[in-house]
């Protein structure tokens, strides 16, 4: 048999209104209804082109034609057509979507003989590919196709030929005609040169035949896996680690991403993020010798901290786009300049990806490419899948590229922004414009404890940067400023038990915590306490860059009359003392068995269900037992009101009264109500009131949980603490962020601006829902009211002035909580690390000598910026003098404020620099008498190096 025609009947009126959306099945069958036409055997026996006609229209009945009904046009096709057509001698597909099936059925009537080069054959396929893309962009691109039908059918006839003669050479040569036709076509309207990216991602279950495809290939591809993946790669099979280094040499392959592994970092601390990206960058140098330029992640990991995370890592450039749920400012661009938090910009590329396994994505591309064309600088499109392909038109692409770049040219990312001429324009996201939804994902997996989790890490991590602190300070005393460490095992421990580590991890990295803080402890006393006179007491050191007043339980005895101590409550069983600390510093008190107890006064600090101190008064609702006002003693409007809170997924109606007074309203929550409350403490330092009660579900008056809520005040301190424990008879399920017992807010003006804390900085609040483990602060122009939390990060804003914080979701097994609200303090994230930040107390045996009973050791001279670590210092290739000694301090700047200010340590250094995380040179810094002048820019993470 021999065909006459080769025939498509499309479902539409003309290539102008193609289809774009459609299902899988039907956008496979139209796309392959056209590719396969362009096989060589169906081009030699036509000798002609292949056409496209209105499914809708009634096609004459010809014999010897090949007629492709898709898929989406069965339904307008008259409904006797097919089985006429077919009686009548014309080859009819339909109903197909595969292409070798489609193949198949359209080359069996001819009767082949032999078979022909199936590289050969797929290039012909991918020109009918490109064909019909091209074709299709001409359109979206508003223009007419200038294509010269009539030279490229002679061309692709000639190709057909040859390689039904088997003369490869020949073929190539008529197909690459073909190819610059197209392009040249494409040309007319869009001259200047475009760019289809191949983003592969890896994991371990694809090491195999496809991976080594792969590399093989000469097309370039992007591979995106994180370091413990690639890890895990060569581990199975080492031939893997040169395999990939040389495919990386050559240029074929770009490994992009660079992080160890992928948890939700914009949770998580600063610190976490940078080990994560610095441990990987290390794992792949020394597997592949080869360390990623282009920043990107399969799971969401997005925030306005990266950028200057990325730049001063050494990375050129990052990806905008995420390939997992989570929330983010689309603005969709090739290129631009991802401008972070601190004024750092990178390049970034921000254009969603097609689904390279998807159909209905390849239905899409014309669109997609004519939007990049028309809005970008630089037109590129990006494709991402695995490395197993299941679809055939991404090969199309590939193929047609090594003919010739008519869609475009496949490049890496690291080509792309390097060769392009344009850095686009500044983008500028705010940090609330990220939302990780990691708490749905937590969840709907069924993990257990979505919410502690978050507090249990930030509570490992205080303890760890306390523990690091005292670490690194007693070996820079004891032996010296050159004598740190660049390898951290207790760091390592507490990164692998991360939110999402299994118990054992956890256990683990606790119990190295503990063995780690008793060694520092015995130094901190051999250091300080063990050349003075014989005598109990205290040695208490403050890690943090701030003055604080704390109160502590006095563990040894009884507070003494020392100087430091600014209040004390002396007692039989329990003693407490209310202590100032120096920044970064240390004192020691004396205990004493002699003194009194303490006479609660005249006007004491809890009495009924009020709490006082000189600072506000807090009363305590005789109804709820929750607060009910907090109130400073100039004219101030009630800061805030607390209640506990069952949230129903459906509205409740709730009828209260009797007869003529009866009323009903609706809500979606329970009702708190107390049954008993009671004096805990009095004072003089510590007062202290506990409620109990019930949660009602108002509808049916049936208690959903019992609560007891402990309300605390220290004289001398601006916080409102407040503990909670609560025994549930029904457990929410279903969505975490409409079903939930949680903690709700309430304050009065509804025009307070809300601050919360996002990567350890302060930034506005956006949504109804909220990431914000630290704090929230509700500010007007004359006050300023925190709610502080030790890890709680999920918040629901429920009108203009509540908020509730979560606490209890399907899966949490946690039934204990607290929190602290504080009261017109300047520095929300100093007043959290004060609230929930335990200084180090160390009972100790003799006293530090004479005069050495406090002191500081570092001093930085603002307020907005804390010293979060004490570092070794890095090697700097472009800094020949290696026979420096020193280390480095971490600054962290929290509220977005520009700042200079002095830096002080125990020992002037000779010269200071702000270093890179590489080792390189930012900035030279002044040393000016005894101190170094340091200007940070707005939530800047700003490592000083001090050199001796």
């Amino acid at each position: 048999m021999k065909y006459n025609e080769l025939i498509v009947l499309v479902p539409c009126h003309s290539l102008e209104d193609f289809p774009t959306e459609l299902g899988e099945d039907a956008a496979a069958s139209l796309l392959n209804a056209f590719s396969i036409l362009w096989h060589p055997s169906l081009l030699a026996s036509t000798g002609a082109f292949p056409q496209w006609e209105r499914a809708d229209e009634s096609l004459t009945v010809q014999a010897d034609r090949l007629v492709v009904v898709p898929k989406p046009s069965d339904d307008l096709v008259p409904a006797t057509w097919i089985e006429r057509a077919r009686r009548e001698g014309c080859v009819v597909i339909s109903g197909e979507h595969e292409r070798k099936a489609m193949l198949s059925q359209a080359l069996d009537p001819l009767e082949l003989s032999q078979d022909l080069d199936a590289d050969l054959v797929a290039d012909f396929l991918a020109l009918g590919t490109v064909y019909l893309q091209t074709e299709l962009l001409t359109r979206h691109m508003r223009n007419f196709s200038h294509l010269d039908e009539s030279h490229m059918q002679r061309e692709a006839v000639a190709s057909a030929q040859a390689a039904i003669a088997h003369d490869a050479e020949a073929t190539r040569k008529h197909l690459s005609h073909c190819f610059e036709m197209l392009l040249e076509c494409r040309e007319r309207f869009y001259p200047v040169g475009c760019h289809l990216i191949d983003l592969c991602l890896v994991n371990t279950d694809f090491a195999s035949d496809e991976l080594n495809t792969l590399l093989e290939s000469s097309v370039p591809v992007n591979a995106l896996a994180t370091a413990e993946d690639w890890k895990k790669i060569v581990d199975k099979d080492a031939a893997w680690s040169e395999k990939i280094r040389a495919a990386v040499v050559s240029g074929s392959v770009e490994l992009i991403g660079g992080e160890q592994s992928e948890f939700p970092t914009p949770l998580m601390a600063l610190d976490s993020t940078l080990w994560q990206l610095r441990q990987g960058r290390k794992t792949l140098k020394q597997l592949f010798d080869a360390t990623p330029t282009t920043w990107a992640r399969k799971r969401f990991g997005l925030g306005s901290h990266l950028p200057q995370i990325l730049d001063r890592l050494g990375y050129k450039s990052g990806i905008h786009f995420v390939m997992d749920d989570g929330i983010y400012p689309d603005d969709e661009q090739t290129q631009m300049r991802w401008e972070g938090s601190d004024g750092t910009a990178i390049d970034a590329f921000s254009r969603i990806p097609l689904a390279a396994d998807s159909a209905s994505s390849f239905l899409r591309l014309p669109m997609r490419m004519s939007e990049s064309m028309d809005y970008d600088h630089t037109a590129a499109v990006v494709f991402a899948r695995w490395p197993k392909m299941r679809t055939p038109w991404l090969n199309d692409l590939r193929r047609a590229a090594a003919y010739s770049p008519v869609l475009g040219q496949f490049t890496t990312f690291a080509d792309f922004f390097e060769t392009s001429d344009s850095p686009g324009r500044m983008s500028d996201f705010k940090a609330s414009g990220y939302f990780s939804l990691n708490l749905i994902q937590s969840v709907a997996k069924e993990e257990k404890n979505p919410i502690s989790r978050w507090i249990d890490y930030w509570t490992r991590r205080r303890e760890f940067e306390i523990l690091d602190w005292s670490q690194q300070l007693v070996t820079l005393l004891s032996k010296g400023v050159d004598s740190l460490s660049a390898e951290n095992e207790l760091e390592s421990a507490v990164e692998a038990a991360h939110p999402e580590a299994n118990e054992e991890v956890i256990n683990a990295a606790e119990a190295t915590l503990q063995k780690h803080q008793q060694q520092s402890h015995a130094d901190l006393t051999r250091l300080f306490a063990a050349k003075g006179e014989t005598g109990k007491g205290l040695l208490i050191f403050n890690p943090q860059s701030f003055s604080r007043k704390t109160s502590i339980e006095w563990p040894v005895g009884k507070p003494g009359s020392d100087k430091a101590i600014v209040h004390r409550q002396i007692e039989d069983e329990n003693s407490s003392a209310l202590v100032e600390l120096p920044p970064c510093g240390f004192v020691w008190l004396s205990a004493s068995d002699s003194q009194p107890n303490s006479v609660v006064g005249k006007t004491p600090l809890a009495e009924g269900l009020t709490l006082r101190n000189e600072n506000f008064e807090v009363s305590l609702s005789d109804v709820t037992g929750g607060i009910s006002r907090i109130a400073t003693y100039r004219r101030s409007p009630n800061r805030i009101s607390q209640q506990i809170a069952f949230r129903f997924p459906q509205e409740r109606t709730v009828v209260i009264g009797e007869g003529d007074e009866q009323e009903s309203f609706k809500t979606y929550y329970s009702l708190m109500q107390m049954r008993e409350s009671r004096v805990l403490s009095a004072g003089p330092v510590v007062g202290a009131i506990e409620t109990v009660g019930d949660l009602i579900d108002g509808q049916n008056n049936q208690i959903v949980a019992t609560y007891r809520q402990v309300t605390r005040v220290v004289r001398g301190r601006p916080n409102v603490d407040v503990e909670l424990e609560l025994d549930l008879q029904k457990t929410p399920t279903g969505d975490p962020w409409t079903n939930y017992i949680g903690c709700r807010f309430a304050w009065k003006h509804s025009t307070a601006s809300i601050t919360g804390s996002m990567q350890q900085g302060a930034h506005p609040i956006g949504d109804q829902r909220i990431e914000s483990p630290q704090y929230l602060e509700i500010a007007d122009d004359d006050f300023r009211t925190t709610i502080l939390t030790p890890g709680l990060p999920f918040h629901r804003k429920t009108g203009d002035r509540m908020i509730d914080t979560l606490l209890v979701t399907e899966g949490e097994t946690r039934r204990k909580f607290n929190f602290s609200i504080a009261v017109d303090v300047k520095y929300p994230m100093q007043a959290h690390l004060d609230a929930f930040s335990e200084p180090i107390i160390i009972p100790t045996e003799t006293a530090p000598a004479t005069g050495g009973q406090q002191g500081w050791l570092f001093f930085v001279g603002a307020a907005n910026v804390l010293l979060t670590r004490i570092l070794t210092m890095r090697s700097d290739e472009n800094n020949s003098d290696n026979n420096k000694t020193g280390f480095i301090v971490r600054l962290l700047e929290t509220e977005g404020r520009t700042k200079t200010f002095p830096l002080k340590c125990f020992s002037t250094p000779n010269e200071a620099r702000q270093v890179d995380f590489n080792g390189e040179t930012v900035h030279s810094l002044t040393v000016q008498d005894d101190q170094v002048l340091v200007e940070i820019a707005p939530y800047e993470i700003c490592d000083i190096e001090l050199t001796y």
